[in-house]
């Protein structure tokens, strides 16, 4: 966002460099980045149900025991005997393994649905970062004009005592010679100080101001630079394009609008539930048993096999019914919340426009009015000298002309603010940033 000018000056830091390194360093966005990457890694067909389940199995088990055996046997004229037989130690060893397939033929579509809704979710992560993003850039704007509104100030107030200290040199010598009384020097002196105090306060303010941006850059607190005050304003549109912009590109407005896509999926997918479900099932097993005991010795089988069933949910406590009710009312509750929030977004920009309105007017009202107290307080120097008013008047000028000094700087950081906030509410401020 090419707010400010770089400047030549090595420790100068720019407000596009001090945003670039608060999307490096934030740890919020970092997370927030990562968690995009779990849902875009959620969003697919195996998570929706859409693709087969494919699994293998296999065991073999082992088994020594005592047996004891009666074996029925056919005389040759046709009676019966029963023969006894004992086996000590007899082993049984067994070993199986299969291939098996599951997969959803239909389910009222309930898969496609899943699967939308996971995307819309994805989606719904995607805008939250790209939100975050937003908040953070404009939160660094606001600490970056502030730390420049200070610095202006120190130059404002340190120029102040300049003045100050060479009127109050210009009075000690005028009492020198008795031109004036020990009091007008008392005054200047008092003004020295009192301007001294607020150059001191100004400074604090700067340095802590300058601590703030540091901290929110990730930066070591106590790390040294100055910023550009230069102020750069950009083109706006007008009040009626930058509504149709806010409605279209609003991050807040696409958040709700996005949550009633999840919404809509939510119910397709759990009316999709009292569809009967048709599946698949299909596999290749392979059994071989060897035994030492018992009439068969030896036992290999292996094949394929393949079936088609259908499930359908008769009755389950009525849990999918009040499931499919309450997604219908999550269903509403979601165009409400799109309805509340493009209300409170429309509010907020025509408060955040009339107070870019109302900076604007400001600023060109304060400076208009800079070359009025300019030139009050050059004739109010030259008729001290002259001794046609006091150095009360004197301060009175001087004050008056700092603080609409202060006034056009402040007015002018704050003009920069709202337009600031306003590329961010009407979804404009990634764009310039980019």
């Amino acid at each position: 966002m090419a707010f400010y000018t770089s400047g030549t000056a090595q420790d100068l830091l720019t407000l596009a460099e001090a945003i670039d390194i608060t999307l490096k360093s934030n740890y919020d966005i970092q997370i927030a980045r990562l968690d995009t990457v779990i849902s875009d890694n959620n969003a697919t067909a195996g998570n929706a149900g859409l693709l087969p389940n494919i699994y293998a199995e296999g065991s073999y088990n082992y088994a020594n025991n005592n047996t004891e055996l009666e074996l029925l046997q056919i005389n040759s004229d046709g009676s019966q005997a029963v023969a006894p037989l004992g086996i000590d130690g007899a082993v049984t060893e067994t070993l199986t393994g299969a291939v098996n397939l599951e997969y959803t033929i239909f389910d009222g579509f309930g898969g496609f649905h899943r699967l939308e809704r996971l995307r819309s979710l994805d989606g719904l992560t995607q805008l939250l970062t790209e939100n975050l993003i937003e908040n953070v850039i404009l939160n660094t704007i606001i600490l970056y004009l502030n730390v420049a509104l200070q610095q202006a100030s120190v130059a404002i107030n340190n120029a102040q005592l300049t003045i100050s200290k060479e009127r109050l040199k210009r009075a000690e010598s005028d009492f020198k010679f008795g031109a004036i009384n020990r009091t007008s020097v008392l005054r200047s002196q008092v003004d020295v100080k009192n301007d001294s105090v607020a150059l001191r306060q100004t400074q604090l303010n700067y340095r802590t101001s300058k601590t703030q941006l540091n901290a929110f850059m990730g930066r070591a607190p106590e790390t040294n630079f100055k910023v550009n005050e230069e102020v750069n304003f950009l083109p706006l549109k007008t009040r009626e394009d930058l509504i149709e912009t806010l409605l279209e590109n609003n991050t807040v407005l696409k958040l709700s609008k996005k949550g009633l896509s999840v919404a809509e999926y939510d119910f397709k997918a759990l009316k999709a539930e009292q569809s009967p479900k048709v599946f698949l099932n299909s596999g290749y097993s392979y059994l071989d048993q060897q035994n030492e005991a018992g009439q068969v010795l030896a036992l290999t089988q292996d094949g394929w096999n393949v079936g088609v069933g259908l499930r359908l949910n008769i009755f389950d406590g009525n849990r999918t019914r009040r499931n499919f009710q309450n997604a219908k009312i999550a269903l509403e509750q979601s165009k409400l919340e799109i309805d509340k929030t493009e209300l409170d977004i429309l509010t907020q920009f025509t408060n955040i426009y009339d107070q870019h309105q109302q900076a604007q007017q400001d600023l060109e009202i304060e400076k208009s009015n800079l070359d009025t107290f300019k030139q009050s307080f050059y004739r109010s120097q030259i008729d001290y000298r002259n001794g046609q008013i006091s150095s009360t008047d004197l301060r009175s000028a001087q004050l008056d002309l700092s603080s609409a000094k202060f006034r056009i700087v402040r007015a002018t950081y704050t003009l920069k603010q709202k337009e600031a906030e306003l590329l961010t509410i009407t979804g404009m401020l990634l764009n310039q940033n980019n």
